[in-house]
C-alpha cells in the first residue's frame, strides 16, 4: 500500500498520481474512529509526557494489505485542552497512528466536525496535510473546497472518485468561511455529475447519517443510497449509527453497473462497551477492469472488535482485534472479554449473514494462514 501515498505520487490538484499499471485495486473501508476521554488517557506515557497509540497493532497488516484505505476520522485535532465526549479533541498522535497503520485517506464530515469549531476544523486540515494524510468532507475555505474537490484518487489504472457529507454538526453552526459537507440532495447529485466529468472507473460517497445503535436502516438512508445510485454512485459506505447494518452487493441491469451499500460500519475505535457498540466490520471491495469496463470481483468484511484490559497502572487499553482471527487465540483474552467478543460475533453474524446480499465474511484459516470467505 505504502506507493499510494509514498513513491512516485504527484498530487496536481484533486488528483493522486501514482505510478502502476496493474488492471485490480483493493478498496477498504473503516468506520468510526473515535476518542472517548479514557482512550486519551490510556495513551498517555507518563515516563516521555507524550501520547503513544498501540490501538492497531493487531490490526495494522489487514489495513495496510490493501490498495487504498479509507476511515471516518469521527473527532477533532483542535489541539489541547484533550476533551471526550460530547465534543471531541484528541491528540495528533492517534492521526500519526493510522497513518503508520495503513490509513491513506481520511473521510472528516461527521456531526462531531464542528466540535472545536473553526481552531477545530482548520487544525484538523493542517495536521492532516503536514501528516501527508489525505483528506475530504471538510474544508477550511471555499478556495480550498475549490482546488481539492471532488477528490480523485487514481492508482492501478484505476480512477476512484470520493465524496463525503453528514447529516449534522449536532447544531453547532460552521463558522463562516469553513465547510463542512451537509447531505443535501441537490448537493450530492451535482457533485456525483461533477465527479463522472473526471472520467472516473467508480464513485464511493461516504455518508454520516442514520439513527444511533440502530440495526435497520431507517428510510431515509434507503433513499440517499438509492438517489446516489440512480444518479451514478456505485459505492455507498455509511457511518454514524455505531453498530452494524446490512451490506448489499448488487448488479444494476438498468445502469449495467455494480452498486455496493452498507449501511453502517459500526465503531471501530471508541470506549463504548454495551452490546453490538463494542466493534464493529471493515469493507473489502475488490475491482478489476480490462480496456472497457470496470467489475466488482468480490466484496467481503472483517469483523473488528476492541479489547479493553485494564493496564498495570489502572488505565484501560484499546486494542481493535481482527475478531475472527483472535476468536480462536483462547489465551489472548481473558475468560470476561472472550465471552463479550464472542457474543458480538455471535450477533454480527446472525444479523450480517440473514440480511447481507452477495458480501460475505472474512474468516482466518490458521491451517492456511490466510483469510478466505465463509
Amino acid at each position: 500500500m505504502r506507493p499510494f501515498l509514498f513513491l512516485f505520487c504527484l498530487i496536481i490538484n484533486t488528483v493522486i498520481y501514482c505510478q502502476d499499471s496493474n488492471n485490480k485495486l483493493s478498496l477498504l473501508f473503516i468506520g468510526d474512529v473515535m476518542q472517548h476521554k479514557d482512550q486519551i488517557t490510556s495513551a498517555f506515557d507518563v515516563n516521555s509526557g507524550k501520547y503513544h497509540y498501540n490501538t492497531f497493532d493487531h490490526i495494522s497488516d489487514l489495513m495496510s494489505e490493501a490498495d487504498v484505505t479509507i476511515a471516518n476520522l469521527e473527532l477533532t485535532l483542535g489541539g489541547q485542552p484533550y476533551t471526550g465526549y460530547p465534543q471531541f479533541s484528541a491528540p495528533d498522535e492517534i492521526a500519526v497512528a493510522l497513518k503508520e497503520s495503513g490509513v491513506d485517506i481520511l473521510v472528516t464530515a461527521n456531526n462531531h466536525s464542528a466540535d472545536k469549531r473553526r481552531k477545530g476544523i482548520e487544525r484538523t486540515i493542517h495536521v492532516l496535510d503536514s501528516l501527508e494524510i489525505s483528506h475530504t468532507g471538510t474544508f477550511s475555505s471555499i478556495k480550498e473546497k475549490m482546488e481539492t474537490f471532488p477528490m480523485i484518487i487514481e492508482k492501478n489504472s484505476f480512477r476512484i472518485g470520493l465524496l463525503n457529507y453528514t447529516y449534522s454538526t449536532n447544531g453547532i453552526t460552521v463558522p463562516e468561511g469553513n465547510i463542512v459537507n451537509l447531505i443535501n440532495e441537490e448537493d450530492i447529485i451535482a457533485d456525483i455529475k461533477l465527479t463522472i466529468s473526471y472520467l472516473v472507473d467508480k464513485i464511493v460517497v461516504f455518508v454520516h447519517w442514520g439513527l444511533e445503535y440502530e440495526q435497520n436502516p431507517s428510510a431515509d438512508q434507503i433513499n440517499i443510497a438509492r438517489l446516489c445510485f440512480d444518479t451514478g454512485a456505485d459505492f455507498v459506505i455509511g457511518s454514524h449509527p455505531h453498530v452494524l447494518q446490512r451490506m448489499e452487493n448488487t448488479y444494476n441491469r438498468e445502469l449495467n453497473k455494480d452498486n455496493v451499500v452498507v449501511y453502517s460500519l459500526g465503531n471501530f475505535v471508541s470506549h463504548q462497551r454495551t452490546t453490538n457498540r463494542d466493534g464493529g466490520a471493515m469493507l473489502r471491495i475488490d475491482l478489476a477492469k480490462n480496456d472497457s469496463s470496470s467489475w466488482v470481483a468480490s466484496a467481503g468484511y472483517y469483523l473488528t472488535w476492541v479489547y479493553n484490559p485494564e493496564n498495570a497502572d489502572g488505565t484501560k487499553g484499546f486494542y481493535v482485534l481482527p475478531a475472527s482471527k483472535f476468536q480462536q487465540q483462547s489465551s489472548f483474552l481473558d475468560e470476561t472479554a472472550a465471552s463479550k467478543m464472542n457474543l458480538f460475533i455471535n450477533n454480527s453474524r446472525k444479523l450480517l449473514k440473514s440480511e447481507n446480499v452477495n458480501v460475505y465474511e472474512y474468516k482466518y484459516d490458521f491451517d492456511l494462514k490466510t483469510w478466505r470467505f465463509e
